[in-house]
Parts: C-alpha cells; sequence; structure tokens
C-alpha cells in the first residue's frame, strides 16, 4: 500500500473521529459519542495493521492519549447502555434510573469542561502519527490477515463462552475495519468473507451484551433475578446460533482449505 492511499484513509478516518468528538462536546448527543468511539476502534484497527506490518509498536503508542479520551466518553456511554437496559426491560427503580443519570450528566459536563484540551490533544496525536506513517508491502498485509485468521480459528476449534470468545470478536472487527485498505493488496491472494465475518461478530456482540446485562442485574442494587431468566434464555438461543457459526471457521472465512487431518500452519510477520 502507498504511502499516499494510505495517509488518505487516515486523514479520512481522522476527520471523521474529529467531528464527532466537536459535536460531543458542543452537544453531550449520545449518537455523537458513540460515532466518536466507533471511529476510535477504525483508528486504533488501521494503526496496528501498520505497526504489525511495520513490525513496530510506534503508531499504536503515539495513539494513547486518545484512547484516554475514549475511555472517559466511555464511562458516560455505559451509564447511558445501563439506562437502555432498564427501559427495555421495564426495570422499575428510581435510585438506579438517578444513579445512572448522575454519571451521564456529570460525565457529559467534565468532558465539556476538559473539550478544549482534549482537542489540543487530538491535534498533537495527529502530527506524531501522520509524521511516522510509512508504506507497508501487500504481501505483510496478506500476513497480517492470515495470522489473524489464524488465531481466531484455532481459538473457535476449542469453542468457549467466556472472554476468549470476546477477543475473538475484536480481533473479526480489526480485519473488517481494515477491508477498504486491504482489499486491494488480499485481491488474488486471500479472498476475506466480510459478510461471515459481520454476521459472526454480530451474533458474539450479541452474547456479550447479554452477558454484561446480566452481570448488572446481577448487582445487589438490582437483583433482578425474573429479568436474569429471561436474558439467559436469550443467550442460549444464542449460543447455539454461534456454535453453528464458528464451525469450520477457517473455511467460512476464506475461501482456502487445507488437506483433511492437518492443522493450520502459525503465520508470522516477517
Amino acid at each position: 500500500m502507498k504511502k499516499k492511499t494510505e495517509k488518505a484513509f487516515f486523514d479520512e478516518q481522522w476527520e471523521g473521529m474529529l467531528t464527532q468528538l466537536k459535536a460531543f462536546i458542543e452537544t453531550g448527543d449520545q449518537e455523537k459519542l458513540h460515532q466518536f468511539r466507533v471511529q476510535v476502534k477504525k483508528l486504533r484497527a488501521m494503526l496496528a495493521l501498520l505497526d504489525a506490518a511495520l513490525s513496530r509498536n510506534t503508531l499504536s503508542k503515539d495513539f494513547k492519549p486518545v484512547k484516554k479520551i475514549f475511555r472517559h466518553g466511555g464511562d458516560i456511554r455505559n451509564a447511558y447502555m445501563n439506562l437502555q437496559l432498564g427501559i427495555r426491560y421495564k426495570l422499575n427503580n428510581q435510585q438506579f434510573t438517578d444513579s445512572q443519570q448522575a454519571v451521564i450528566e456529570n460525565g457529559i459536563n467534565e468532558f465539556k469542561v476538559m473539550g478544549d484540551s482534549y482537542l489540543e490533544t487530538v491535534d498533537k496525536v495527529y502530527n506524531a502519527i501522520q509524521a511516522d506513517l510509512k508504506a507497508i508491502g501487500d504481501r505483510r498485509i496478506n500476513q497480517f490477515y492470515k495470522m489473524h485468521i489464524e488465531q481466531i480459528a484455532n481459538t473457535l476449534s476449542q469453542l468457549q463462552f467466556d472472554e476468549t470468545l470476546h477477543d475473538c470478536r475484536k480481533q473479526i472487527k480489526i480485519l473488517l475495519y481494515n477491508r477498504k485498505i486491504a482489499q486491494k493488496a488480499l485481491d488474488g491472494k486471500l479472498q476475506v468473507n466480510n459478510d461471515y465475518l459481520n454476521q459472526l461478530q454480530d451474533h458474539i456482540g450479541d452474547w456479550h451484551d447479554n452477558e454484561l446485562a446480566i452481570a448488572l442485574f446481577l448487582t445487589p442494587e438490582l437483583n433482578e433475578k425474573p429479568v436474569i431468566t429471561r436474558i439467559k434464555r436469550q443467550n442460549t438461543r444464542l449460543k447455539k446460533v454461534i456454535a453453528i457459526l464458528t464451525k469450520d471457521f477457517w473455511k467460512k472465512a476464506t475461501l482456502y482449505s487445507e488437506p483433511s487431518g492437518k492443522k493450520h500452519k502459525e503465520w508470522v510477520l516477517r
């Protein structure tokens, strides 16, 4: 991938992130915060690809100050999602509602106070990263994709409904977020089934959201056993779907197949 192409995509994603950040600082709108966080994830995915291809960790390290802003927004977003869960499951607990609303309002106010500082940080980080961007070869992009698909396939071959499954989802999303810049390098070499990957990560995301909801409703503050029972039923169905989807992951995720009985080789960026 040429540096010019790389920088154009980086600038596009960065501008999208900056636009959403400014909008959230101005309005406190939850959708703007959500879109800001999505853009941060897309940029992190791109920088992970570039760092791996260049055998270094410079770009991801440069990006760390933005991740701190991301985490601040995450506290606000989590409280908002907790409220949405309360609405979805018709929770009647005013103390819980008030506490989550307070987290949101205080968080937004703090975020706005920090707004100018956050924008200065983002500007400095942009300058640091764009100065370190370098062209990367198509072969290394291919290796990156094969390595991640291999890691996911090996993990899913012994499917466990725990954090390892959530980690697989994160890896899948890295591949999906980078598909636009990686497609040219992959053409004719590795056919990635993006529709399948997106379907799988979506179902894993639903399962993980339910796990978080169960943990929330299990807290002494709530202890909503009927709600927990309902969510667990949903997750039982989701687990069956995920088990079917993850079977033969390598073959479904790519058009590549290996002779029967052979384990996938480990792909290493060299």
